[in-house]
């Protein structure tokens, strides 16, 4: 397929032409023409799709080109390839995040779709512990944005796309971005290992809360004294799910902790000021933003100044006022 002319590709069989419906749209730009592709791709010609390119085949700059002279800025993968898609943009992560010839646009949005996506499976799946598969790929997310997220254009882009309907995967998700880029705005020089232990804690904060009921996480009035019990447990939750795997105690601490007060109001410890890690400090700030900015079962979403306004106000004390001051001034560059 590889030599055919964009013309000849025009002329393919009926089996190649596909109804409407089946397919899902990407831009061919993150297709990595240095990796062979487990799925088929297809451009839209009307109302049909036609077939450009078929598994195990290289996505060449020669393809791509081909699209661009003829107009042609987006590509199609059959649903049912879906799962080898994923698989290929997640290994594919790195190259995609960091490479210049894509637009900030697209490689944020695939930063937020193939974080989301690995963050969703654990949360959806409920699992009694974490396992070892589940804790490489978020921690293979991790290591592959490290670099994207310390750039100025991630910080400035990537807020436009998060969404602010409250989901408890989605919400690590943000954690997590927000936390990466506050990190790397404050004094401390941090080794990548401990940036990477950061930030699969970020991402997996709140993974105790899989063991607390739905019908109390969704509760759209207050909770009762009962339910706010289970509510406290999750960090506790949390900590006894990673008991199967080995994780760092850095990450640890942020499952474990991120609940702290600077103030000693926090919990499930009590602990205050200097005891609690940097990096959970961070983690909490962040986890306080997203949650007020995001709507809720139980409240609308604040807008950022109004969430500031309450962080700085309302909860004075309960927050690092040095990192809480660094952390203004990440979202100023937003």
């Amino acid at each position: 397929m590889s030599g055919a002319s964009y013309r000849q590709k025009s002329e393919v069989s009926r089996n190649e032409l596909q109804p409407e419906g089946n397919y899902f749209p990407v831009s061919p730009d993150t297709l990595n023409p240095n990796a062979l592709t487990d799925f088929q791709v297809y451009f839209k010609r009307g109302s049909r799709y036609v077939l450009y390119t078929r598994e195990r085949q290289y996505f060449s700059n020669e393809l791509k080109q081909r699209l661009v002279d003829n107009g042609i800025d987006t590509v199609y993968i059959p649903y049912d390839q879906q799962p080898s898609y994923e698989t290929y943009m997640l290994d594919n992560l790195e190259w995609i995040l960091n490479d210049p010839e894509i637009s900030v646009d697209v490689r944020s949005r695939v930063f937020l779709d193939i974080t989301s996506g690995q963050v969703k499976k654990i949360f959806e799946d409920r699992m009694p512990a974490l396992d070892e598969n589940s804790l490489e790929g978020v921690s293979h997310v991790v290591k592959s944005s490290l670099s994207f997220l310390s750039t100025p254009e991630a910080m400035e882009n990537i807020g436009r796309f998060v969404s602010h309907d409250y989901q408890t995967f989605s919400h690590g998700v943000h954690v997590f971005t927000y936390t990466m880029m506050l990190m790397n705005c404050l004094a401390e020089q941090w080794e990548e290992q401990t940036l990477v232990d950061v930030g699969v804690g970020a991402l997996l904060h709140d993974i105790g809360k899989t063991h607390v009921p739905v019908r109390i996480l969704n509760k759209p009035g207050p909770l009762n004294e009962q339910e706010w019990k289970q509510i406290r447990l999750h960090p506790v939750h949390g900590m006894r799910m990673c008991t199967n795997v080995y994780l760092p105690q850095v990450s640890l601490n942020c499952i474990v902790f991120h609940h702290e007060k600077f103030d000693g109001t926090g919990y499930p410890t009590g602990m205050q000021q200097e005891e609690i890690p940097v990096p959970v400090r961070v983690l909490t700030c962040c986890d306080v933003y997203d949650a007020i900015t995001s709507k809720r079962s139980y409240a609308p979403a604040k807008t950022p100044f109004e969430a500031l306004k309450i962080m700085g106000e309302e909860m004075q004390g309960a927050l690092d006022p040095r990192i809480f001051k660094t952390f203004i001034k990440v979202l100023g560059k937003q």
